[in-house]
């Protein structure tokens, strides 16, 4: 079945390998959407892997090489090719949000193509500063691993629980540290631009959390429960995760139930939730 809609307006995005003309064409799309050109009746198409340039190496996440320390020249540039790379396939990801969901109401929808256009900025800026450290997007090797734990949760509110969630939420996470060891290294520049990416993707967690919270009422579900039984089993098991921002979680809508959830070791997870985790991850 082809895609139609908007739903094809999104395989276009997906499909563009060309990094520059990808985040012009998620623009246009985002940009109809602030007009009010939106139209939620559509069909839904195959699964689309996202495209990359043709030079590019495009490998499994664990097989990326270790970034060089922040002191270093080297490991700043490296830093920010990965976090250019990240907002590259936030923007992705927010698309894939609208086109896997037919049947939703329009504001959900507009939320989602409103985090991709702020993705979009995010890209465009890191890009530059990227281009500013002497380097290009594709210099190092590149991973789709948030695409491929994305499609693994084909339900609405599994989806939000995840991306959001989990994925942008560990950005939230890592944040603080990255943007004072920049400030260390003398490159407020970069720095600067991880402030605001912060700021956004609070806001980004936060559309995410009351849409999930909006899909598990619909289903009958506790939210609060949902979100621990497939986030938790996703924590770091054999290294210490980083620390919890507990306050930009808190801001991004989260629970004291859920962050206190978190904070748990991975092992201590409950029967009851690992059982709910296993029944409602796809295999």
């Amino acid at each position: 079945m082809s895609a139609t809609g908007l739903a094809a307006d999104v395989a276009a995005v997906l499909a563009e390998p060309d990094v520059l003309r990808k985040i012009a064409a998620a623009d246009a799309l985002c940009e109809a959407a602030r007009r009010g050109a939106l139209d939620p009746r559509f069909e839904r198409g195959a699964p689309q892997r996202p495209a990359r340039p043709a030079r590019v190496v495009v490998t499994g996440s664990l097989a990326t090489r270790r970034r060089a320390d922040l002191c270093d020249a080297r490991g700043r540039r490296s830093l920010i090719h990965a976090v250019a790379h990240i907002e590259l396939c936030a923007i992705e990801l927010a698309l894939l949000a609208v086109a896997d969901f037919p049947g939703e109401e329009a504001d959900y929808y507009r939320d989602m193509l409103a985090i991709a256009g702020e993705e979009a900025l995010h890209a465009r800026l890191l890009l530059a500063r990227l281009h500013e450290l002497g380097g290009e997007l594709g210099e190092e090797p590149l991973h789709l691993g948030l695409w491929e734990t994305a499609i693994r949760f084909p339900e609405l509110p599994d989806r939000l629980a995840i991306v959001p969630r989990v994925l942008e939420a560990k950005g939230l996470d890592v944040s603080a540290k990255l943007r004072h060891e920049l400030r260390a290294a003398g490159d407020e520049a970069s720095a600067a631009l991880l402030d605001r990416v912060y700021r956004d993707e609070i806001g980004h967690v936060a559309i995410g959390t009351r849409w999930h919270r909006v899909a598990c009422a619909r289903r009958g579900l506790d939210a609060e429960r949902h979100f621990l039984a497939l986030a938790r089993p996703l924590r770091p098991r054999r290294s210490a995760p980083p620390p919890l921002d507990r306050a930009g979680r808190l801001a991004a809508g989260f629970s004291e139930r859920e962050l206190d959830g978190l904070a748990e070791p991975a092992d201590a997870v409950d029967r009851a939730d690992t059982v709910d985790a296993a029944e409602r991850t796809p295999r």
